[in-house]
């Protein structure tokens, strides 16, 4: 009896000095790493990805290594149409939402699909500034917080046959990317309609498409010298996406990894955009060592253009709330 008393007096003390010693180590032992997925709609060589994958290494490297981001580009885990409701849900923490995916939710969303409204490099980045504050705070009130945006480059009209005129896309079935473009293509005559960029090949190898409005770089993506012999740049446009992470996500992370995204989202909109710009004169010859022959459209096209896009800017003011309106007057202050 005395030996199972004696057993008891020194188990309590032991446990107990367990029990504060791995009270100890886990103080002691540094904090996990935030690993955060993210997800991307474009290949690994678009400039986009490239620009993504940068920031990611940046907000790593600011953070001193304890945010751990994983990318899925090229759509492996979300489809593009999907990317905004994939962040709301916390499917993933971050992506890069395209932003014309979404003007059936909001004007402003599809402000830079308007034809020649900001329709070079200053224009493009005016209009950014103009509609950061709305759209930062259109985020916030779906549970995102804005980190930064990316440019889509100048755009152009891939045909089987040369454009010099309006009158030629007439009729055409032509690949447009949002609800402002197809407004477009409907106003030229054209038969557009919405494909994703996924889709692109598969849509010309069907007879769904036979042209396409967008930039050199979805040309590359999608091999389009495949498909189509023309190339007619007219700029026009610079649409974007928002690279953007979950609210309670962001909250939950340290202020020092809040601030190392924060910062790097800063240094990778500036490095994005200054690629997208260097990028369009090489990206143009590598389209014409593939066989498609690149033009810039005539003054007489570009008028034509114009004309469209004021049109399309009447259309977008009578849809537009007050509030709406309030960013575009902001821009068209700043021209």
């Amino acid at each position: 009896m005395q030996t199972f008393k004696t057993s008891l007096a020194f188990r309590a003390p032991l446990g107990i000095v367990a029990f504060v010693s791995t009270l100890l180590f886990t103080a002691a032992a540094p904090a996990s790493a935030a690993d955060l997925k993210m997800a991307s709609g474009y290949p690994d060589a678009n400039y986009l990805t490239v620009t993504v994958r940068d920031f990611i290494a940046d907000a790593g490297k600011r953070s001193g290594g304890s945010l751990s981001i994983e990318l899925h580009n090229n759509q492996t885990l979300v489809k593009l149409p999907d990317m905004m409701r994939a962040v709301q849900t916390n499917q993933v923490a971050l992506s890069d939402v395209r932003l014309g995916n979404y003007g059936n939710q909001d004007p402003v969303y599809i402000l830079d699909a308007i034809p020649f409204l900001a329709g070079d490099y200053d224009g493009a980045q005016k209009l950014w500034q103009a509609s950061r504050q709305y759209l930062t705070d259109s985020f916030a009130q779906r549970g995102m917080k804005v980190l930064f945006a990316m440019w889509n480059p100048p755009q152009g009209f891939y045909t089987l046959k040369p454009v010099s005129k309006a009158e030629d896309l007439a009729g055409l079935k032509m690949r447009v990317y949002s609800t402002e473009t197809r407004r477009m293509g409907d106003l030229l005559k054209a038969e557009p309609l919405i494909v994703q960029f996924g889709e692109i090949p598969q849509a010309f190898s069907t007879g769904l498409i036979n042209a396409m409005f967008t930039s050199p770089q979805t040309g590359i993506d999608t091999q389009a010298w495949d498909f189509v012999k023309h190339l007619t740049m007219v700029g026009a446009l610079f649409t974007k996406q928002v690279v953007v992470i979950n609210s309670e996500v962001f909250g939950k992370l340290s202020k020092a990894e809040q601030d190392a995204l924060v910062e790097a989202g800063k240094a990778a909109e500036q490095a994005g955009f200054e690629r997208m710009k260097a990028l369009t004169t090489e990206q143009l010859a590598l389209m014409t060592r593939k066989g498609v022959e690149v033009a810039q459209a005539s003054p007489a096209f570009i008028g034509q253009l114009k004309a469209v896009g004021v049109q399309m800017e009447d259309d977008w003011k009578a849809k537009a709330s007050a509030g709406q309106r309030a960013v575009l007057d902001a821009y068209l202050g700043m021209k």
